[in-house]
């Protein structure tokens, strides 16, 4: 199965806190990278699935997601 990925734009679901000298990057409770001020300037160090591109951040989400229709297949007993 060959996945395919679609890169969404999540910069205004992302908050920033100052942690330890760095300015950590969460989305809800998830902690999805940090910025880092360097001698060559900020460098974004981003977890897996995300990246930092022309000021905005985007999540990177399966194309072809698998969303459940039904918890019962088959359901013709009229029971379920």
């Amino acid at each position: 199965m060959n996945l395919e990925f679609v890169k969404v734009d999540v910069t205004s679901q992302v908050k920033g806190k100052y942690e330890g000298g760095k300015l950590s990057l969460y989305m809800g409770e998830a902690k999805i990278g940090q910025v880092i001020e360097t001698n060559q300037g900020l460098q974004h160090e981003m977890a897996e699935g995300f990246e930092f591109d022309e000021d905005k951040i985007y999540r990177y989400e399966n194309k072809q997601r698998n969303d459940v229709q039904s918890y019962v297949e088959n359901c013709d007993e009229g029971w379920c």
